[in-house]
């Protein structure tokens, strides 16, 4: 009997079987990657869920003051323009602020809960925008909405604290610079005050004011100079006339107003009369000639010793001519009359020198003076610009203090909620990634030690049918 079917090569048969094999780990594969992916699937089904709340607030502030600036330079924020806080550096500043132990501490006590335990905040900055973005997670979508509305009141709480400590620092650095620039304004003043007590001057106006008398003082002795060269002309001239002097036009009215020199005078005259009408009857060897002649020369040597005793001085026979103005009894004549004149004259010419004189030295007196007043003007003048710079820099800084007091949002302005905490729909597993990231790594394992097994077989099959080939 013969057969019927043809005999099967060993090549067909070796590739059969690898066929058969790489079925085989394939479903061993599929299986082992199945059974991880299951059980990481089902441990994340189990793991406990998160929820997270979310909301927003806007920063209503866009440009604030630095306070380290103002309280190191102690004036007003308005008179020193410090460098503007941007509003980015202020977003960032809350952030820092909002996730900061100090709040979640308080955060985690408005829920009852420990630090830990509440976590830690995600917040989010909005470019170009003055938005910020919250989140918090909690194990319930209760717990979550109950931290995110503790929190925003802990932050809240927290800005104010902030803002009530830099108004106090602010206050306290003003004050002190107040009470410095207080002191430094006193010591001004009572330098300038002293100095004027001691100086003598009070204010610029007195030096004007001195200026001004000078000059009237010097235009009052230009109009008595006039005045005096005027009578000096006057008495030169008719003294020139009379061909007197005005000394001796002084004296013959001083001898003038003396009876004993006038009765002298008087009998003088009348013996020189009755001489020249003796002396025109009776030649000079007369007896009556010579007695009359004694009696002048009598008379006029009485007339001498009397003019001597009034004016202190000897006149001669010329001299007491030049000065006779008659009897008193007569009236005034011409020749009085311009001796009157020459007197006056010299009078006035004399009070006008004397007036000059003082004049002269109240002038160089009130010259000296202003000259010192001058010089001490100058100190005066440095003494109140210092004083009106103390004053200045004092109201600036209580401007300053009135304007600091008034603005607690400088540095940290307010906060507006726009978008109230949610309550999450859904929650979320964490740390997911770790599973996946194990499940991935496990599968890549078991395929590469499934393609390891298999390459092996495939290669030893190969080999074995090689050597059956050679073989045969």
């Amino acid at each position: 009997m013969t057969n019927e079917f043809p005999p099967i090569s060993p090549a067909a048969l070796a590739s059969s079987a690898d066929r058969q094999r790489g079925l085989r780990y394939l479903s061993v594969g599929i299986a082992i990657n199945a059974l991880i992916w299951g059980i990481t699937l089902f441990l994340l089904k189990d793991s406990p869920q998160v929820y997270t709340s979310q909301w927003s607030v806007l920063l209503l502030g866009k440009e604030g003051r630095n306070p380290d600036y103002a309280l190191s330079q102690g004036v007003s924020a308005s008179q020193a323009k410090p460098p503007l806080i941007r509003e980015s550096d202020i977003k960032t500043s809350y952030k820092i602020i909002a996730t900061t132990d100090t709040v979640r501490k308080a955060a985690a006590a408005k829920v009852g809960i420990t630090a830990d335990q509440f976590g830690k905040p995600q917040v989010e900055l909005v470019e170009g925008t003055a938005l910020m973005n919250f989140a918090i997670s909690g194990s319930t979508r209760e717990e979550a909405q109950k931290k995110a509305y503790a929190l925003h009141e802990a932050l809240q709480e927290r800005l104010t604290q902030l803002r009530l400590q830099q108004a106090e620092e602010e206050q306290a650095g003003f004050e002190n610079a107040l009470r410095i620039s207080r002191k430094k304004l006193e010591t001004a003043q009572l330098r300038l005050s002293d100095y004027k007590v001691k100086a003598g001057l009070a204010s610029k106006d007195q030096l004007d004011q001195l200026a001004s008398n000078i000059e009237t003082l010097r235009r009052i002795r230009a109009e008595i100079a006039a005045q005096q060269q005027d009578a000096s002309t006057r008495a030169r001239q008719l003294a020139a006339n009379l061909n007197v002097t005005s000394r001796l036009a002084a004296d013959a009215f001083t001898l003038r107003a003396d009876a004993l020199f006038q009765q002298y005078l008087q009998q003088y005259s009348e013996s020189t009369a009755k001489l020249t009408d003796l002396s025109v009857k009776f030649g000079p060897n007369h007896p009556l000639v010579v007695r009359e002649t004694a009696k002048q020369a009598a008379i006029q040597q009485a007339l001498q010793a009397r003019a001597q005793a009034i004016l202190g001085r000897a006149l001669d026979a010329t001299a007491m001519a030049q000065l006779n103005l008659g009897s008193s009894a007569q009236t005034e004549t011409a020749r009085e009359s311009l001796f009157k004149a020459i007197v006056t004259n010299q009078t006035e010419q004399e009070g006008l020198t004397a007036r000059i004189q003082e004049l002269d030295r109240q002038l160089n007196y009130l010259e000296n003076r202003l000259n010192v007043m001058a010089q001490n003007s100058q100190y005066l003048d440095a003494l109140n610009r210092n004083m009106k710079i103390e004053e200045s820099v004092f109201s600036s800084r209580l401007a300053g203090l009135d304007a600091s007091t008034g603005d607690i949002f400088g540095s940290y302005p307010p906060i507006q909620l726009v978008a109230d905490p949610d309550l999450p729909e859904t929650g979320i597993v964490p740390r997911r990634q770790p599973y996946f990231r194990i499940a991935l790594l496990l599968s890549l394992v078991s395929t590469l030690v499934l393609l390891g097994f298999w390459f092996r077989k495939t290669a030893a099959a190969r080999y074995f049918l090689h050597r059956y080939k050679l073989s045969g």
